[in-house]
């Protein structure tokens, strides 16, 4: 089952890139004794291969026509870990705060039980906004805030074009769903548009 994550893809997007590789995991794993080999667990998440924030911030493209990849949680929000091995995810950060979101629940709780009083995002910020903004704040130094490098992103957008435009060969009554832009997409004005 393919899911919402904090921000994403458009939920016919993201059902049409799982069926793109038949709801598996894409991520690679390296091993002595197999090589690479795709990880094949069903996909849980569409990970934005460049992400949405930061498409938006640094390339002026609409982050809805980003390549998507199709992976399963560990492969999307676990654990901080080398390139292709076993552990790596994209958004280690994002796994850390699943994991601390229970404790600070129950944290939240127990002071409002004692205070009597609601606490705000702002004075009590749960893990998955902590993260959220920090994510912003490194697009807007412009730093990496998802794992691997330039290398890794472009080997899986090469690895997805071909699944989609063999998909797209053999499916032809299954298109990408249209969608609109995304509501922080502005087109930019390129010189020719006053002419």
């Amino acid at each position: 089952m393919v899911c919402f994550l904090l921000m994403g893809f458009k939920e016919g997007t993201r059902k049409w890139f799982g069926r793109v590789v038949d709801d598996k995991c894409q991520a690679e794993v390296y091993s002595e004794q197999y090589g690479f080999k795709e990880c094949g667990e069903p996909v849980d998440h569409i990970h934005h291969i460049v992400p949405e924030g930061w498409t938006l911030e640094h390339t002026g493209g609409d982050p809805e026509q980003n390549m998507g990849l199709p992976l399963c949680k560990h492969h999307h929000v676990g654990e901080d870990a080398e390139e292709f091995s076993r552990d790596f995810s994209f958004h280690p950060d994002i796994g850390n705060a699943y994991s601390d979101y229970g404790e600070w629940k129950k944290q939240t709780e127990h002071m409002e039980s004692i205070t009597g009083k609601k606490q705000t995002k702002k004075d009590n910020p749960s893990p998955f906004d902590v993260a959220a903004q920090e994510h912003r704040d490194k697009t807007s130094r412009g730093e990496r805030y998802w794992a691997g490098d330039e290398n890794v992103d472009q080997h899986y957008k090469d690895k997805m074009r071909e699944r989609v435009d063999i998909y797209t060969a053999t499916h032809p009554e299954d298109k990408k769903p249209d969608t609109k832009p995304h509501p922080r997409h502005t087109k930019k004005k390129h010189w020719t548009d006053n002419v």
